[in-house]
């Protein structure tokens, strides 16, 4: 059900140029071009990142279905901005029923608002998807430091930041198989009676939190058992090797961007 639903902190190992890159230009490059996509004004814009968007995905050599579950998990998000800008009062009615008015202005702000968070939501499912948790991790410390935070500071931060996109699907693992617990005892999710959607939903998050709770305590008393004591004399198995073709990617990350900006 819901582990179906979710792509979002899921690495899915390959062979690809986007897998092949250095992680660290891949958490510079994608998060810039994901606050641009908020810069957003123009047809000529949306296009632009449609195309670059569809690159970075062939490039990935990942099925289209794992984005499409990006989506779906966050559908009611995108269907409520559409909603809240489609009612824009200005330009001209192209559609009226009773109180409801749509007009052009409307529509077309609406659909940029939604290319806004499409695009969003592609470039990070791009990011994780191809860019194994650790490696996120260690990456997210390097870019941190380049900014002169202090090492104790940069790695908590990119560790906590890393444990938490690790563990959406492994949660959503767990409330699926909470659901179907809770189904084979009796309880009922399809209740139309909103008492009966709370008590669905209350023996969903009680148990979901408690394993939650659960699992950080497992995951504290491991990283004690192994010896961890933050920054302080930790070494990495595998380094960083900045390449000719991650310079040039990160070109092209900032070009889109520029692009963007300008037109």
């Amino acid at each position: 059900m819901f582990l179906d639903n979710v792509a979002l902190g899921r690495y899915v190992e390959k062979k690809s140029f986007m897998h092949s890159l250095d992680p660290r230009v891949k958490l510079i490059g994608l998060f810039v071009l994901a606050i641009f996509s908020f810069s957003i004004n123009s047809l000529y814009d949306s296009s632009l990142m449609i195309v670059y968007t569809l690159s970075l995905m062939i490039l990935s050599k990942l099925s289209l279905k794992y984005y499409l579950k990006s989506l779906k998990s966050l559908w009611f998000i995108i269907v409520f901005a559409f909603v809240m800008q489609l009612f824009n009062s200005e330009g001209s009615t192209i559609f009226k029923f009773l109180f409801i008015s749509i007009t052009d202005k409307g529509l077309y702000y609406a659909s940029i608002i939604t290319f806004r968070i499409l695009f969003a939501i592609m470039i990070s499912s791009v990011l994780t998807l191809t860019t194994s948790p650790t490696s996120l991790a260690h990456a997210m410390e390097d870019v941190l430091r380049w900014f002169f935070v202090p090492k104790s500071f940069a790695h908590e931060l990119s560790m906590v930041m890393t444990i938490a996109i690790r563990f959406i699907p492994v949660m959503a693992s767990e409330a699926d198989r909470i659901i179907k617990a809770q189904m084979s005892r009796g309880a009922s999710f399809d209740d139309r009676k909103l008492s009966g959607k709370i008590k669905g939903v209350v023996s969903i998050l009680i148990p979901l939190l408690v394993s939650a709770l659960r699992r950080a305590e497992e995951l504290s008393v491991a990283m004690e058992a192994r010896g961890y004591n933050g920054w302080e004399g930790r070494t990495r198995f595998k380094k960083f090797d900045w390449k000719f073709r991650d310079t040039i990617f990160l070109i092209s990350f900032i070009l889109v961007g520029i692009f963007i900006i300008m037109y």
